[in-house]
């Protein structure tokens, strides 16, 4: 037999390969350091897209469990929405906090720019009213610029940012922080992407107004969710390079093509300091990227501040119940990371044990592994474990195990689809396969 001569690597390639992997290890570098500035949105954000909306029961069932979680930002309500002059739940749930006398330090709500009467007079937002009313130390205010919005005149432009800067001033003289201290504000770009592709220069010079601002944190988000990680990457870069080095950027990421975890890693990679979004999937849209989604990930690739921090080995439970009380049912078996499946290996080599560079166990997280049984794909290791797990306490020989293999295999081939996953189909595969044993021994001598 002749060796086949292993042919080196060109110069070219190599020196190529080395950078491509020395830019990857920078990034992994940065995501293990990084100690992302959080702010929860699980009272709110679920509330816009369930059909079910909250009560003001769910929204103290949430805020508990968002203090289990270690957050000490949250946010509680929104006050920029349609119909401002009917009562919300927000409204009531603060209302109650008040009268209670309960502290809000580090507590936040949506509010949006008011506006110049026709004497020039600044007239405050309903929702800057309501901060100040209902003594909300902190604010994420929305503001719309792209052209539907403002549009691309240099008047309309020169009004937007003297409303704007009005706003702030506003708020800074009428509302009282933490503790008696100045307010955080964060402005929030809500129609970030429709902006950015119109006039990218536009919003890099909203981030250089920002500077000049008392604003705690600029803020965007994918509203419609259909941007790239490349795309957000350049829209995170723009406004970092145009705000001051102690103010901070988050963002906020919904679900529309399936890019929400890879744009905000992006992000983080791009100046982000971090996100805004709620624990659990559930938002506006059919969801977004949440901070749990993000903790776990940031976890696998090694980065110690999130449980340092947070409940990481909570977080699975912790959502799960968040989950229940947005949407009165089970989170779905495939969502990621807390979805049941999740841990429930259907192929040994893809079980998470922590050996592997990149795997996180389950019990990082809180969540429980198992098994779960598809007739196509799962091996040995697999349907012994998803035996004992029915019940099955005897000890299981390899040959039981090819011969359900074998069974399964012929009875797709005969038209019959049968979810085998399920404790009683298992169990009478499995006693159909111990009424088969010399087959099963037969195979098995075969394949050694």
């Amino acid at each position: 037999m002749s060796n086949y001569p292993i042919p080196p690597l060109s110069p070219q390639a190599l020196a190529t390969c080395q950078a491509r992997i020395a830019e990857m290890q920078d990034k992994t570098g940065t995501l293990q350091r990084i100690d992302p500035v959080l702010l929860d949105l699980s009272l709110r954000e679920p509330a816009v897209g369930i059909p079910l909306g909250h009560t003001v029961a769910n929204k103290y069932e949430l805020l508990d469990l968002a203090r289990q979680v270690g957050f000490t930002d949250i946010l509680l309500g929104t006050f920029d929405v349609s119909l401002p002059n009917v009562p919300q739940v927000d409204d009531v749930f603060v209302q109650q906090l008040n009268a209670a006398g309960a502290d809000l330090t580090g507590c936040f709500a949506f509010a949006t720019i008011g506006s110049f009467d026709a004497q020039g007079n600044f007239q405050p937002d309903i929702s800057m009213q309501k901060l100040v009313g209902y003594r909300i130390p902190n604010t994420i205010v929305d503001i719309d610029v792209a052209n539907d919005a403002v549009p691309p005149t240099p008047e309309a432009r020169q009004a937007f940012i003297d409303t704007l800067v009005a706003s702030i001033q506003w708020m800074m003289q009428n509302m009282r922080g933490d503790h008696g201290g100045a307010p955080r504000i964060y402005i929030n770009y809500q129609d970030m992407p429709d902006a950015f592709y119109q006039d990218w220069q536009w919003v890099a010079t909203i981030a250089a107004v920002l500077a000049q601002q008392p604003v705690a944190a600029a803020t965007f988000e994918d509203g419609r969710g259909t941007s790239f990680p490349f795309q957000i990457g350049a829209m995170a870069a723009v406004v970092r390079a145009n705000l001051r080095p102690d103010q901070r950027l988050l963002v906020h990421m919904h679900v529309g093509c399936g890019m929400e975890n890879a744009n905000l890693i992006e992000a983080l990679l791009n100046g982000a300091d971090g996100v805004w979004a709620g624990f659990a999937r559930e938002a506006a849209t059919i969801g977004h990227a949440p901070s749990s989604e993000l903790f776990a990930n940031l976890a696998r690739i090694g980065n110690q501040n999130i449980a340092r921090r947070y409940q990481l080995d909570r977080l699975v439970p912790i959502v799960q119940a968040m989950t229940r009380i947005n949407t009165l049912q089970a989170e779905p078996d495939d969502f990621p990371v807390i979805g049941s499946n999740a841990y429930r290996t259907m192929l040994s080599v893809f079980e998470q044990t922590g050996a592997n560079w990149m795997d996180l166990p389950a019990v990082a997280i809180g969540a429980t592994p198992g098994w779960r049984v598809t007739p196509v794909a799962s091996d040995i290791p697999v349907i012994r474990g998803r035996l004992i797990e029915c019940g099955v306490t005897e000890p299981v020989t390899d040959a039981t195990l090819i011969e359900m293999r074998t069974l399964m295999r012929e009875d797709m081939i005969a038209g019959q689809r049968i979810c085998y996953d399920d404790p009683p189909q298992l169990l009478a595969l499995y006693q159909r396969a111990l009424e088969a044993a010399p087959r099963a021994e037969a195979t098995q001598l075969q394949q050694a």
